[in-house]
Parts: C-alpha cells; sequence; structure tokens
C-alpha cells in the first residue's frame, strides 16, 4: 500500500448529506457522497444488494485514489462501515464509524446490531448523539464519543424578518410522515384563531381532505427550501415540530434553537435530555398542544433568550467532543492529522 497523501476523508453512502458535510468541514476531512445509481427504481428492496456492492466499489475507489491517513464513515446503511472497514485492515489506518440512532432501533437496520458491534471494537472510535446509545456500545467494549446535533450557523445578514399575519404565528416543520400527529395540530388550531399556524411539507402528501378542511388561520407552506425556509423559521414566534418516536432527535428543534426562536416539542425521552432551555413540551393531545402554544406566546422573550443560551452551550460542548475525537484520530494515526491537512490543501 502507497503512503497515504492525505488527512481525513468522509464516507456517507447516499446522494447527499449535510451533516457528513458538516462534520468533513470541521475536521478538515474531504467528504465522499457515494451513491449507486439514478435509477427510480433502486429504492425497490431487490435492488438493495447490488446497490451496496456498487457502493462498495466506489468506496474502495475513493480510498484507493485519496489514501486518506484515517476515515470517517457515516452509518446506515451498516455496510458502507463494513466496506471502510476492509480497505482500512489492508492500508492499516484508524476509521470512525458515526451511527445514527435509528441504525440501533429501526427495523430497518435493527438485525445488524451485532456487526455495528464488531466494528465498533475495531474502529478508533464510534460517535453516537444520544446518551443511550453510548451505555449500549460501551458496555460491549467500544470507545464512544458523544457528539450531539450540532447548531446550524446561519450568517445574521442573511436571514429576513417576514410579515407573518396575527398576533402570534407558529411553524410547524413537518413532512406529513407517519410520526408527526399534524391533525392534532390542525384540529388545535381552530381553538386558536389569534393565531397563525404555518405547516411545512409537500402538500400532495397530506391526509385527505386535510389542507381543504383546514381553519382560516392554518397556511400549508408547501415545502420549504433554501433561504424561504429560514426566513419562515427566524420568522415565527415559535417552531412545532412533533414525532411519536422516542429517540427522533428532530432537526427542526435544532434549526429553531440555532436561530434563537422558542420550541415547541413533544414530550419524548431524547427531547427532553437535549432541549433543557428554550422549550415548551407538550403532549399529543389537541388540549396540550393549545396550552404549549399560549405558554410560548406568553413567554416568547424569555424562550428566546434561553435557545440562544442553549445553542452556545451545544457548540462549546460540540467543539470538546469533537477535539477529544480529532486526538483519537491522531494517536492512531501514523502521521498527525493536522500535518496531512494542511499539506492536502497547499
Amino acid at each position: 500500500m502507497k503512503p497515504a497523501k492525505s488527512g481525513i476523508v468522509a464516507i456517507f453512502w447516499g446522494p447527499h448529506s449535510r451533516h457528513t458535510e458538516d462534520i468533513a468541514r470541521r475536521l478538515g476531512a474531504t467528504p465522499y457522497a457515494v451513491d449507486a445509481m439514478s435509477w427510480s427504481w433502486r429504492k425497490h428492496s431487490w435492488v438493495a444488494p447490488i446497490k451496496y456492492v456498487i457502493q462498495a466499489i466506489r468506496t474502495w475507489a475513493i480510498l484507493l485514489r485519496t489514501r486518506p491517513a484515517a476515515v470517517y464513515v457515516i452509518i446506515p446503511p451498516t455496510f458502507s462501515a463494513l466496506a471502510v472497514w476492509m480497505y482500512c485492515v489492508i492500508a492499516r489506518i484508524p476509521f470512525v464509524m458515526d451511527v445514527h440512532g435509528h441504525s440501533l432501533t429501526s427495523r430497518k437496520w435493527g438485525w445488524t446490531a451485532p456487526l455495528q458491534h464488531f466494528l465498533a471494537h475495531r474502529a478508533v472510535a464510534t460517535v453516537v448523539d444520544q446518551r443511550k446509545y453510548v451505555q449500549a456500545f460501551e458496555a460491549r467494549g467500544a470507545r464512544t464519543v458523544m457528539l450531539e446535533r450540532t447548531p446550524v450557523e446561519i450568517p445574521a445578514n442573511r436571514l429576513k424578518k417576514l410579515n407573518h399575519p396575527g398576533a402570534f404565528s407558529v411553524l410547524m416543520v413537518n413532512i406529513f410522515g407517519a410520526d408527526e400527529p399534524t391533525e392534532l395540530v390542525v384540529e388545535a388550531a381552530r381553538q386558536l384563531p389569534d393565531v397563525t399556524f404555518f405547516i411545512t411539507g409537500e402538500v400532495s402528501k397530506a391526509p385527505e381532505g386535510m389542507v381543504a378542511g383546514a381553519p382560516k388561520n392554518v397556511v400549508f407552506t408547501g415545502y420549504l427550501k433554501g433561504d424561504d425556509y429560514w426566513h419562515n423559521l427566524y420568522s415565527a414566534g415559535a417552531v412545532m415540530t412533533l414525532t411519536t418516536e422516542p429517540y427522533s432527535l428532530v432537526s427542526g428543534g435544532i434549526e429553531a434553537m440555532a436561530l434563537g426562536r422558542p420550541n415547541i416539542l413533544s414530550r419524548q425521552p431524547v427531547l427532553e435530555e437535549y432541549f433543557t432551555k428554550g422549550t415548551v413540551f407538550v403532549d399529543h393531545s389537541v388540549e396540550s398542544l393549545v396550552a404549549g402554544v399560549r405558554a410560548a406566546q406568553a413567554d416568547e422573550a424569555a424562550l428566546s433568550q434561553q435557545a440562544v443560551q442553549l445553542a452556545a452551550e451545544k457548540r462549546e460542548r460540540w467543539d470538546r467532543a469533537l477535539r477529544e475525537l480529532l486526538g483519537y484520530i491522531t494517536d492512531a494515526a501514523r502521521t498527525p492529522i493536522a500535518l496531512l491537512n494542511e499539506k492536502h490543501r497547499s
């Protein structure tokens, strides 16, 4: 094997990952999104084995071409980490496995947990974003780093306040997923005629009759992207993100916190652990949603200030954990990563 010529390479199997790009930027790594095919039938289950073989081959080609000193790989799918480990054994370089929580708990990927634990023992560190997953891996002797989801950073001069109608507005970050009780929000809006509710998500995916039957103070925005999304988020009196999944660390909540907006979130274990300030927690009932919106409306200024404080604390904790992770990688690499990264950029 030829000597390494670059620093860290970050691998993600899929067309795009903002998380991968953010991690790569902070580590000084080069990100690679390894997609397999663009055909419309690629999501059929019978295609998966073919797709994973193609992605493994493309991953090995990237690693052979770049010859990194270390590899950062994100799962799911678990097979991406398996492909990276196979290369790293031959190249004698360390790798880090970043495990998204649903890799261990979802029906789709939970069955690969034994393989994940096998790989975690061979990784220089396993990155997780929740305490329960730290405990799951460390109980089996693997080294972990808890790298919580970090707040996004949007320049203040990029944000614009929109003129939302009504005395108070709530933006529900929503995709009409099976875990989102959107219909309860529409019913709560009927009892809050002075509050304007903006509900995001592709309208064609809404349950039949929901849009037509909604009260006048509910606005279905469609799918928002780019600055349209950030402007609406920034302009809301509060941002609501609901999920029936107990361990889903919702992006909408993290994005709202980053912009200093009050959160209205489901009363779920992982959300209560992460969002310790600037948040009103609600149960999935019309009565609780109404009370939660009124509480956010009454304490908007205080909740906003708390959100700013929490975002700063999360960034500081994230930076500290990242330095710890980089230390593990550097100690395991044959050449200091910082020097390799500097050489690669020059």
